[in-house]
């Protein structure tokens, strides 16, 4: 089987370079290279890698950056310029150096610590376990971090035996009425955690307290007072109880003695008051007697005065009918004679108002004609301006292409000179170096010559002779 030699060429190597980045960059990849899978990094500090270049591509004009879902990419520029990318797929085009990227971990992670063993406030050791959920907030501070995980057990332990330190056994190991307790004190940890300058670049998701452990004689004595304490309660109240049954059954006979009483007293009181009653009963019906008769005379009374206030009323009322009546006839003849002084001074106002709209409407044709002219002329004038600023752009630009143009040839006319005085001084300076190495090719034969045929003095001074002739 034979092989053309031209198909692996360099040529035929470049197009197939830049065939393969050009359709890379117009989306067209094979489903082979489309399925494969991408590894994550492997993060030397647990969340970001180490700094590593970038591969040139597409005859060194450009590199691929490949960010996979779940990390952030940050790329360091020549000159200090830093650079982050979600996860996807990028080509950065023309930087002059060397590229340096490094990936960091984005998703969002759990770090058990524990136990942490600590001295509460009362001096009784305390144990505690914590999980801590975190995530990455800068990626630019944690690709700079040395190790940002041992930093944040670190100050997940500080902050938990500060914590420890600053609270009792009891509140550390259960729940007092306003502190301790699960929920207490893991957002006591949380709320400190957030505010801690040594973990920027992290972001504090939750703190949750897993496990607690306290010292055993402490939970003996304290179960063991619970429990005296207890039972004095359930004797304290048996005793009350006791107590409270006797005062209501003291209470009880009272009340019934007093309803006793209040009956007696009832029976007395009620005998009296029907007594008391009847009389009154006769007073009434004397006093009902004579307020009747004195009703019965205002009411007669009344009647008399009602039935001569209703004839007044009833004159006046003809009266006021017969005035209205005449009022009404008069309006009709007012609102007539107003009607024709209305239509009157309509016609009158219609005759006007003709007058005005005829010179109202020769005085606009007037002003629209000489606006117009105006308009007419300030476009003229407009257009005028912008021929004579295009022509003088026009010239301006042809004067600056003549003066590049002239400032281009004088640049390669000077250049050319430059390279033809390199050249000469080079044949110059190659001209010399061969006469310098024929001397001294010359005067090592010579030397060689007349150290083999003369005396030793004699040689020394031809020797001598020599070197001063080839330096």
């Amino acid at each position: 089987m034979t092989t053309n030699p031209l198909h692996n060429s360099p040529v035929t190597l470049i197009e197939q370079s830049l065939n393969a980045g050009i359709a890379t960059a117009q989306g067209q990849v094979e489903g082979a290279d489309m399925g494969r899978t991408i590894p994550l990094p492997s993060f030397i500090n647990g969340l970001s890698t180490a700094a590593q270049a970038l591969p040139r591509q597409a005859l060194g004009f450009a590199t691929h950056l490949v960010v996979p879902p779940g990390t952030w990419a940050v790329t360091h520029m020549p000159g200090g310029i830093s650079h982050i990318f979600i996860p996807g797929s990028y080509w950065l085009w023309g930087q002059p150096g060397a590229v340096l990227a490094q990936w960091v971990d984005a998703r969002r992670q759990q770090l058990p610590i524990g136990p942490i063993e600590g001295f509460s406030a009362d001096k009784w050791r305390v144990r505690l376990w914590i999980v801590v959920d975190f995530a990455v907030s800068d990626p630019l501070l944690i690709a700079a971090h040395r190790a940002p995980l041992s930093s944040l057990a670190a100050a997940v332990r500080a902050a938990t035996l500060a914590y420890i330190e600053r609270h009792s056994h009891a509140a550390i190991t259960g729940c007092s009425a306003t502190s301790g307790g699960m929920d207490g004190s893991a957002e006591e940890l949380f709320q400190r955690l957030r505010d801690d300058h040594a973990l920027a670049g992290l972001e504090i998701i939750s703190v949750r307290l897993v496990e607690r452990q306290g010292d055993e004689r402490q939970i003996e004595a304290a179960t063991a007072a619970t429990i005296a304490a207890a039972q004095i309660n359930e004797d304290l109240r048996v005793e009350a109880a006791t107590h409270s049954a006797t005062l209501q059954r003291l209470e009880a006979q009272a009340v019934v003695n007093e309803r006793e009483h209040a009956l007696r007293m009832a029976a007395t009181a009620a005998t009296a008051r029907e007594q008391l009653l009847a009389k009154q009963a006769e007073l009434q019906q004397a006093t009902l007697a004579a307020r009747l008769d004195i009703v019965m005379a205002q009411i007669r009374a009344q009647s008399a005065e009602i039935a001569h206030e209703e004839e007044i009323w009833q004159s006046e009322q003809k009266r006021l009918q017969f005035e209205w009546e005449r009022v009404q006839r008069q309006l009709f003849e007012v609102h007539q004679t107003d009607q024709q002084l209305r239509l009157l001074e309509a016609h009158q106002g219609l005759a006007r108002v003709e007058g005005e709209l005829v010179l109202t409407t020769q005085n606009r044709q007037s002003e629209h004609a000489l606006a117009l002219a105006e308009v007419q002329q300030r476009i003229a004038e407009q257009r005028a301006r912008q021929a004579e600023a295009v022509a003088e752009r026009r010239a301006q630009h042809e004067r600056s292409l003549l003066e590049l143009h002239l400032r281009h040839e004088a640049l390669v006319a000077e250049q050319m000179q430059k390279l033809e005085t390199w050249r000469s001084q080079q044949v110059q300076l190659s001209v010399q170096q061969q006469r310098q190495h024929d001397r001294q090719l010359a005067g090592i034969a010579g030397a060689a010559q007349i150290a083999s045929s003369a005396p030793q003095a004699l040689a020394d001074s031809g020797l001598r002779v020599l070197q001063t002739m080839t330096e």
